[in-house]
């Protein structure tokens, strides 16, 4: 759907529709229906045109990293969509048979980079979060806490206390753990480059090898990638757990 609003919105397909439009109004009425059906075909043909899917793609991970003004999280995903250019680059230069062969290569590695701007849009909402937490102002209200509760001699107040103090606890829990789940995310963005850097060696290998060497290694790159990309998806999953928790 994406590619078909991009492409009804080319230059050149909304003047043959200004065309039809115009020649209906002026000329003979036939002529824009006439014109509306060679617009639609237009746009339907450049829709199916993998160069606009990647202009598409581009576009919105540029949209993507614009809104991720962590400067870690922004170099990492930088070199991502870098390995992921080059990549592409390579297929395109290849002979038609092996860029058909890597189709589900390259689907994969597209897959990878969007897992991985979900994943640095989850590392700056973490970071973010821990930049409000201070320790030490916790556990001092813990400490005073557990102050009242041992001056203290009425049940019910004994109660609301222990409730805050549970809250507190649960809250500098939770802060640890995201610490743990940013360098766990630091680490999944580093495999995500590194084995899109794999696919590149991979491509310009392919191009010396025969076809049923180069089918067979095609698909394997293709299963291990798909594999990463389910192992991503349940992370994010995890992620999303571990934010909900514990803001």
């Amino acid at each position: 759907m994406t590619n078909l609003l991009l492409s009804a919105r080319q230059p050149l397909h909304l003047a043959v529709l200004v065309v039809a439009i115009v020649s209906g109004l002026l000329g003979a009425i036939w002529l824009m229906p006439l014109g509306f059906i060679v617009y639609g075909a237009c746009v339907v043909l450049a829709a199916r045109d993998p160069a606009l899917a990647v202009a598409v793609e581009q576009s919105a991970r540029s949209a993507a990293v614009g809104r991720i003004s962590s400067p870690t999280f922004r170099a990492m995903i930088d070199d991502i969509d870098r390995s992921q250019r080059e990549v592409e680059r390579s297929v395109n230069q290849a002979d038609q048979a092996l860029t058909r062969l890597m189709d589900n290569v390259i689907n994969q590695t597209r897959e990878l980079v969007s897992q991985a701007h979900g994943l640095a849009g989850k590392g700056q909402a973490i970071e973010g979060y821990l930049a409000t937490i201070n320790y030490r102002q916790i556990q001092d209200q813990i400490d005073k806490l557990d102050v009242q509760v041992a001056n203290t001699q009425d049940a019910y107040t004994i109660q609301q206390l222990r409730e805050t103090r549970t809250a507190l606890v649960d809250r500098q829990t939770n802060a640890q753990a995201l610490e743990t789940y940013i360098g766990r995310i630091n680490a999944q963005l580093q495999n995500i480059d590194a084995n899109i850097d794999n696919v590149l060696a991979e491509t310009l290998r392919l191009r010396t090898a025969d076809a049923v060497s180069a089918n067979s290694t095609s698909n394997q790159v293709a299963e291990r990638l798909r594999d990463l990309n389910t192992d991503m998806s349940t992370f994010q999953k995890v992620l999303d757990t571990a934010l909900s928790n514990a803001v």
